[in-house]
């Protein structure tokens, strides 16, 4: 190792690249019995790539004559190596402006590295996996990659913050007119891209909550671009409910953006009691807050809940919504049946999840009296809804 350590240090500070004749016999001619690889993005908004490590020295850089070429302003043109000695991977920086950093930390010489370690090449990261190729599986490698790479950006991703608020429109379906925005959040940052991602990396943190509350925060922020009279559905995540927190969050909500109508969506998986559901009723009532059920049908429809603590808006799920155009006539009775049920307690139906006219049209048939669903549009940033084309 020394033997090694001493070749690369000898070219620290000499920009032409390592070559085979610099690494001592025994490390050249040993092959490796593992393999290393790197996962990042070479572009911005790109996918997560593998790159194994083979060609030797493995360049990295903005300069096409790199063995990789990273596409970003803060990679130098020949930025740095990676060297395979024996079963270790070495790297060096090459005199880049921004630097090498491995765990956070800017390298000054040669370093090892280990299996799980992150490197930035200025600003953009990578991570470095140790794999044993009799069992190591592609598909596995990239998915403990992308986890590995979210769960060193969650804390940025929540600070920055991360968050993209997108809005997908609520319409009335008698009229087709555009009442209101629920938002869905998106980010460009490695593994959290989807509400699905950010919550899965927030659970291993326990911070569903905090995500939470990020969430409904930016997208306030920007569905306030849209006019105070629209309302904008915000969500709620099962680990806020019981919690008096939320409370807390709403108040702040509230008192940052006085004038503008707001829904504050629950899902029933979600309910656990009825009493937090009361206290949280008698909340939003004190901040002029409407109250959504989201995913009525999903699992069991809560009809207690609904009794005793009744919405303003009833989501009807997306299952209950689809193929409704050819369904029986019993199947149609019972959803029609349920938006009754519904309306007597002065709660507005809302059906989920449409895509077709022909779901349009009998969804309006049944009595549903809100919709939502790519015919009317997909989840986009709030500038598409606030000037279309």
């Amino acid at each position: 190792m020394n033997q090694v350590n001493q070749a690369l240090q000898s070219h620290v500070d000499d920009p032409l690249r390592i070559t085979g004749d610099d690494l001592p016999p025994s490390v050249v001619d040993v092959p490796p019995a593992v393999t290393w690889a790197i996962y990042g993005n070479l572009t911005e908004g790109g996918a997560v790539q593998k790159l194994t490590i083979a060609a030797q020295p493995f360049s990295v850089g903005r300069h096409s004559e790199n063995v990789v070429t990273v596409s970003d302003p803060t990679v130098s043109g020949y930025h740095a190596e990676l060297v395979l000695a024996g079963e270790q991977l070495l790297v060096r920086d090459r005199n880049s402006t921004n630097g090498t950093l491995l765990n956070g930390r800017r390298i000054q010489t040669v370093e090892g590295l280990r299996d799980g370690d992150i490197l930035h090449f200025g600003n953009v990261m990578f991570t470095v996996h140790r794999e044993n190729t009799s069992i190591a599986t592609e598909t596995i490698a990239s998915d403990a990659a992308g986890n590995a790479i979210a769960q060193v950006q969650f804390s940025t991703f929540l600070n920055r913050p991360g968050v993209e608020a997108h809005f997908q429109p609520i319409v009335r379906l008698d009229s087709l007119e555009t009442v209101g925005f629920e938002v869905l959040s998106r980010s460009q940052f490695i593994g959290l891209e989807t509400p699905d991602k950010m919550f899965k990396v927030a659970a291993q943190r326990t911070s569903e909550a905090e995500l939470s509350r990020v969430c409904r925060i930016e997208g306030l922020r920007f569905g306030s671009t849209l006019g105070h009279d629209v309302q904008i559905y915000l969500n709620t995540h099962p680990a806020e409910l019981n919690d008096q927190e939320l409370f807390t969050s709403l108040h702040d909500l509230r008192e940052q953006h006085p004038q503008q109508s707001i829904v504050l969506e629950v899902h029933e998986s979600g309910v656990t009691s009825v009493e937090f559901l009361k206290s949280l009723r008698d909340v939003l009532t004190e901040l002029d807050f409407g109250l959504a059920y989201d995913d009525f049908g999903s699992g069991q429809a809560r009809l207690a809940e609904l009794i005793e603590v009744p919405p303003d808006v009833l989501k009807f799920d997306v299952k209950l919504i689809q193929g409704l155009p050819t369904a029986s006539e019993s199947r149609r009775s019972t959803v029609a049946g349920l938006i009754r049920i519904v309306e007597d307690l002065n709660v507005v139906p809302l059906a989920e999840g449409i895509v077709t006219q022909e779901e349009s049209d009998i969804c309006c048939e049944l009595g549903f009296k809100l919709a939502q669903g790519y015919l009317f549009g997909r989840p986009a940033p709030a500038r598409k809804w606030a000037c279309p084309q």
